[in-house]
């Protein structure tokens, strides 16, 4: 038996060998890959709206947001994958990050715009991550646990045909984690991001020093707020090495494009210029999230109170105001910041599940039902929204519907307070025994 699983576990990865062979367009090299351009777009497409939401939203400029995607597609079209859909936009959150996506979707933080300070800068950024996209180290990545998860998977047969316990387990083990935004890139993949990066702006006509710029202002950034760089550093780690290789490559480019000119300054301040704005309204709204996170509702509230005057249309300023609100004791305050947020962004998932969390505390449970089921179509079947929508049919009497959303929060959560409401409701109600 044994040496029949063995002789199944050599066909798989021999039909596999010969099934997923690719050249990658960079090195014009054939290599093993079980992702072909099709599915990594398909990929990409799934993932970049549930990322761009994780990612607190886009951020309200079209200004930028045009720009960010003008000067991503200049570059992007001197790429070695042209032809790939390209997508760039500036996500919302505070750290500084940056990130691609299978098939060419990719985001910038608006907190890294913000300490950029020219568009050959922003260019580097960009361009570093479609040299991932160009040498396929997606592909690489995904094909890399996928092998690895069909032999744990093969291994775990096995063990199960010999009859050796452990099998589930190891079945368990071999799982494909899903998050690809956080996979750690090799040192070697970041060497050759950076060259092709740097390569891509030259072809562009900008300052290949801008490259080098945002290295600097990067490690500069590491040592001074390192909880700012923990999201980029943890999938680019930016060493001494990296800095140094990239200094030696900008000697070997002439001065025709090392010009002021080429670095595009006027340009990036002309497009940047609500967002630095906006900027000392939201450095009030970070201060105040560590406030909240020590459970001092009342000065977030004050600070939020301060950041939303500055800049009155930012939903996600609205959002922690309504939360720092609710924490220090003022519902009715709370509730008016939160209807506000979800007017303002309509499509931001934090602003409808919070809203929806908030009504559903000061008794408002229609509304609140309204605004958990806007957000459970944005980002689908969160434990969370689930838990909540089955809180307000309870508190309406709707004692079935109310069931069944429980049921469902204990498919996904078995510990905690959430589920142990769940469980102890269904089994007061006699749904389970």
């Amino acid at each position: 038996m044994e040496k029949e699983v063995s002789r199944k576990v050599f066909l798989w990865v021999l039909a596999l060998a010969l099934m997923g062979c690719a050249v990658n367009p960079v090195t014009q090299q054939s290599q093993f890959s079980l992702m072909s351009p099709q599915q990594e777009v398909a990929m990409g497409q799934k993932l970049y709206p549930l990322y761009t939401q994780m990612s607190y939203g886009l951020f309200q400029d079209p200004v930028l947001q045009d720009y960010v995607q003008t000067v991503g597609k200049r570059l992007a079209a001197v790429s070695h994958r042209p032809n790939m859909p390209y997508e760039f936009n500036v996500v919302n959150a505070s750290e500084m990050n940056a990130y691609a996506l299978p098939g060419g979707k990719i985001s910038i933080s608006r907190g890294m715009v913000t300490k950029l300070r020219n568009e050959a800068q922003l260019a580097a950024v960009l361009a570093h991550e479609i040299g991932h996209v160009s040498a396929m180290h997606h592909a690489t990545f995904y094909t890399r646990q996928t092998v690895a998860g069909l032999l744990t998977g093969l291994g775990a047969s096995v063990l199960q045909a010999s009859g050796t316990a452990g099998g589930d387990l190891l079945a368990q083990m071999g799982a494909l984690a899903a998050n690809l935004v956080l996979m750690k890139y090799s040192r070697d993949q970041e060497r050759q991001a950076d060259e092709l990066g740097m390569d891509y702006m030259v072809r562009a006509q900008y300052n290949p020093a801008g490259f080098v710029q945002t290295m600097a202002m990067l490690q500069e950034e590491g040592k001074r707020q390192p909880s700012l760089l923990e999201s980029f550093f943890s999938s680019h780690p930016l060493t001494i090495e990296r800095i140094m290789a990239s200094n030696q490559r900008l000697e070997q480019y002439g001065p025709d494009l090392r010009t002021p000119e080429a670095l595009r300054q006027a340009p990036f301040e002309e497009h940047t210029h609500y967002l630095r704005q906006v900027a000392p309204a939201y450095a009030l709204m970070d201060e105040a999230k560590e406030n909240l996170n020590k459970g001092n509702g009342v000065r977030a509230a004050s600070l939020l109170a301060q950041a939303t005057a500055q800049a009155p249309k930012e939903a996600l300023i609205w959002v922690y105001r309504a939360m720092a609100e609710k924490t220090a004791g003022n519902g009715r305050e709370a509730v008016s910041s939160a209807r506000r947020a979800a007017e303002l962004y309509p499509t931001l998932y934090h602003a409808r599940y919070v809203a929806g969390v908030i009504l559903f505390h000061e008794g408002h449970h229609r509304e609140s039902l309204e605004q958990l089921t806007e957000a459970n179509k944005i980002v689908a079947d969160q434990p969370s929204v689930i838990f909540y929508m089955g809180r307000n049919w309870e508190a309406m009497g709707q004692r079935d519907r109310a069931a069944r959303a429980y049921y469902a929060v204990l498919k996904r959560v078995q510990k905690g307070p959430m589920a142990q409401y769940c469980y102890q409701r269904l089994v007061a109600w006699g749904y389970l025994r």
